[in-house]
């Protein structure tokens, strides 16, 4: 017999992924944080664990790919809703390494925020189609 059940009903379904999506946003308003006070950030990223500061959104985009995978391969949505947060903060945070202001392309100040957004909703997305 087929699992048809995943993440509980439909209502479960919607708020798991509503506060998946709330998480990345709070990541976001975070890493906006973190462009207003540009140094401070850069000594706080730099003096963690000695590591250069593109080393921890490599780490977490290879942790929450590694947790999106296993997740494909068990019944289970949370993991792959996990992954899929994991990767979009990751990418959030490279955006804000690289430079914010790069990704606001004709002067939209609002596509940094949608490019780990699109990411996010694109890996959940991907992950149901699978679990059905």
């Amino acid at each position: 017999m087929t699992e048809r059940e995943f993440m509980g009903g439909s209502k479960a379904k919607l708020w798991t992924y509503l506060i998946l999506f709330g998480v990345l946003m709070v990541g976001v308003v975070v890493a906006n944080f973190a462009l207003s006070n540009p140094e401070m950030a850069q000594n706080g990223v730099d003096k963690f664990l000695g590591m250069p500061s593109w080393a921890f959104p490599v780490i977490a985009t290879a942790v929450g790919s590694l947790v999106y995978w296993l997740g494909l391969k068990v019944e289970t949505d949370w993991p792959e809703a996990l992954g899929a947060t994991m990767i979009a903060g990751s990418i959030a945070a490279g955006e804000v390494l690289i430079g914010w202001n790069k990704f606001m392309l004709g002067g939209l100040g609002v596509l940094p925020y949608i490019f780990p957004a699109f990411v996010f909703l694109v890996l959940l997305g991907y992950g149901m189609i699978r679990s059905k």
